[in-house]
């Protein structure tokens, strides 16, 4: 089933025809002629993934697909209709964000608080383990703002090499390290406040006290060698990895990571410096360099504003889905009012990203055990 036998290309304010082949994001509507049901609509998503269509169509438009008209109101609709793309389901390690599983492989994006922004990120690029689609659908459009805004990763990187190739070379030959401090107990105020347990607590069962642990301490070497316990019962974890990285579909370089939202959250919670605890009560190590040298706060701020140049706003309406390329995408989050219901599902599929020399010798050593999947 070809794309014009059910849906029809459509436009929206801001769409951008400069960061890619076709313009970014594609979008389609349900035909007017139709009266889509759940069962027809998955039944068009799966021939759209069959024939290969779907991936042609997604890579000409910079790794990005909006589709309106769709008859999703439940999280189980919205599970039915993102299994259609035929992805492996990703199971997280080292969660930091609060969610809750809703439906299978559907989980609420993120419950930090509404007024608080989300800044640009690949999902789990400061991670050995990603996924490599991401899936999100609108539920209950708030009253204001709640905008999912969309930046090409591919974009971003060709304007760093560009205009800042000191900075590109640094980052090309030494990565990027993170650091994640996760609490105790859960901080519903902040945008990263998953727990320990919850964050890498995925063998932990009833009766398990003695173990605990141990079972996190082997859910966190899945991803990373370096983590330290706290006297309070949290846990900094430390990741090391490529930012400049090649984008196998389309042969272009990316910028992946979560540079721009780990600044930004430090930037915004007031944590830049040590020992960087925010005013929302959780911890917001700045990145730096992956031997720990400080990246100038010029070099942040510049990529991070490039960043939020190159966004398109999607504004939500009830049943959309959103597919997005995640080594070719990043995504944030606008505040909003009133009550909102984006949910996110993330999908595995291998041989999408690749990395340099550089890149290669900076992941040599590092553990990189996903958690696998029926």
């Amino acid at each position: 089933m070809a794309v014009s036998d059910f849906f029809t290309p459509f436009t929206f304010d801001g769409q951008r025809d400069d960061v890619a082949e076709g313009t970014f994001p594609l979008a389609l509507k349900v035909k007017d002629t139709t009266s889509p049901t759940l069962e027809s609509s998955i039944t068009s998503l799966q021939a759209l993934s069959k024939v290969g269509e779907l991936s042609s169509l997604i890579n000409h438009h910079g790794g990005s697909l909006l589709i309106r008209g769709l008859p999703i109101k439940t999280p189980q609709d919205y599970s039915l209709a993102a299994h259609a793309f035929g992805f492996r389901a990703h199971e997280e390690v080292g969660r930091p964000p609060n969610r809750t599983v809703l439906a299978k492989n559907v989980k609420t994006a993120n419950e930090g608080p509404p007024e608080m922004p989300i800044w640009p990120h690949n999902e789990y690029g400061w991670s050995t383990i990603n996924p490599a689609w991401l899936t999100f659908s609108c539920l209950t459009v708030p009253e204001t703002g709640g905008e999912t805004p969309i930046i090409s990763s591919l974009a971003l990187a060709s304007y760093i090499e560009r205009e800042l190739p000191e900075f590109y070379k640094a980052l090309k030959e030494k990565g990027v390290r993170y650091i994640y401090r996760y609490s105790k107990e859960t901080n519903s105020q902040s945008n990263t406040g998953a727990s320990v347990t919850a964050a890498y607590g995925s063998e932990i069962r009833l009766g398990d006290e003695e173990e605990v642990v141990r079972k996190i301490e082997r859910e966190v070497e899945r991803h990373s060698w370096k983590y330290e316990w706290h006297e309070d019962g949290g846990l900094s974890v430390t990741h090391v990895v490529p930012l400049i990285r090649k984008h196998l579909e389309s042969g272009k370089t990316t910028f992946f990571g979560n540079l721009t939202s780990a600044y930004g959250r430090s930037k915004y919670y007031g944590a830049t410096k040590p020992p960087f605890l925010g005013d929302d009560g959780g911890y917001h190590p700045l990145p730096t360099y992956g031997d720990g040298s400080p990246i100038p706060t010029e070099f942040l701020e510049r990529a991070l504003a490039t960043a939020e140049n190159l966004q398109v706003l999607v504004k939500w309406e009830a049943g959309d889905i959103v597919l997005l390329d995640n080594y070719a995408v990043m995504h944030s989050r606008k505040p909003w009012t009133g009550e909102r219901k984006v949910l996110a599902a993330l999908w595995d599929q291998d041989g999408r990203i690749g990395d340099f020399e550089e890149g290669v010798e900076i992941l040599k050593g590092a553990p990189r055990i996903p958690i696998a999947t029926v």
